[in-house]
């Protein structure tokens, strides 16, 4: 019944838009610099702003960065942490809705403020997490690369309210480094569609971060149904016009590679996905909870990877229950 509950809401909230809060406070971020790593207490809010330190070559004002600097960027850290912390054997995939968002379901609820999210991101990077490119974990999975022991992958389920959220949650990331796997859920995303969506800005938002650097685009489906009731034939026929679709909407070289299964529902015919060549998807309760994150030697499972949940507002998750941010790192991942 809990799931049921949870199914129906996290559905409405996917077909609507989220709340319009205030945006937050103009800033001039600076980049972050690899620091020692501080001590590992979580506060609500960044005490300054990071800096770094940039190359000869490097302007050093992120915001005037290109795509192809800001990756070569988040490499070098990769190396850098690579060297100090080890390698990571596990990584947890934390379940986003944006940046602002409150889901409730039975007698608990999932809710996020943007101020609170900018808080956690500022903790990754005061603790010298490395936040997984949709492309390092395609290469991590198959053997490729070697990330950081403390690395973490930052999953956001979207849709048409990612007009609101897109942005800010652009900046934060700018400020602090951070990166992103955006997957959407497109109806109602093109011109006129929807409220959110009067004209094209919809789509240019997921543009914007694309041509960024600091975000990998996924789908989360057309329809965001319950694919473990449908059929083989009509799911496939759905992801290979969504992956058709954002493609081509987004342009500039996006390749849907990735996805977010809706409700969390992973359908028994999950693996056929590799057949149009999308090579890593998300659910939810893959494993049991002390577990439930991406192991580098399941590949079976790379269609159905595990998520848990962000620390609400509070500082405390759902999944795994009444755990910190620092908690749910040190259980997950070789942290030492």
């Amino acid at each position: 019944m809990k799931r049921s509950v949870f199914l129906l809401t996290i559905a409405a909230l996917a077909l609507s838009a989220c709340g319009q809060p205030a945006p937050l406070p103009a800033s001039t971020p600076r980049p972050p610099t690899l620091a020692p790593a501080p001590t590992l207490t979580f506060t609500p809010a960044p005490t300054s702003t990071p800096t770094l330190t940039p190359t000869a070559t490097q302007n050093p004002d992120p915001a005037a960065w290109t795509k192809e600097e800001v990756r070569a960027n988040h490499e070098k850290e990769r190396l850098a942490y690579i060297a100090e912390q080890g390698t990571a054997k596990s990584i947890p995939a934390l379940e986003y809705h944006g940046d602002n968002y409150r889901i409730p379901f039975g007698a608990a609820v999932v809710e996020l403020s943007p101020d609170k999210f900018e808080a956690q991101m500022a903790w990754f990077h005061e603790n010298r997490v490395h936040a997984v490119t949709g492309e390092e974990l395609r290469d991590w999975l198959d053997g490729s690369i070697e990330l950081p022991a403390r690395s973490v992958i930052l999953t956001f389920d979207l849709g048409n309210n990612g007009v609101n959220s897109v942005p800010r949650m652009l900046e934060v990331f700018r400020k602090y480094q951070m990166f992103g796997l955006f997957t959407i859920t497109h109806y109602g995303m093109d011109a006129g569609t929807s409220v959110l969506c009067p004209d094209d800005r919809c789509w240019e938002a997921y543009r914007v971060a694309h041509n960024s650097g600091y975000v990998t685009i996924g789908t989360h489906t057309i329809s965001h149904q319950d694919f473990s009731l449908i059929s083989k034939e009509k799911g496939l026929a759905e992801l290979t016009e969504s992956k058709r679709i954002i493609e081509e909407k987004i342009g500039d070289g996006c390749e849907v590679f990735l996805l977010t299964w809706p409700l969390e529902a992973v359908p028994a015919w999950a693996k056929e996905i590799k057949t149009l060549g999308i090579v890593i998807a998300f659910g939810g309760n893959t494993y049991p909870i002390l577990q439930n994150a991406a192991w580098q030697d399941k590949p079976e499972d790379f269609y159905k990877l595990p998520r848990i949940l962000p620390p609400n507002s509070n500082g405390i998750s759902g999944r795994p229950a009444g755990k910190t941010l620092e908690e749910i790192m040190k259980m997950y991942t070789a942290w030492e």
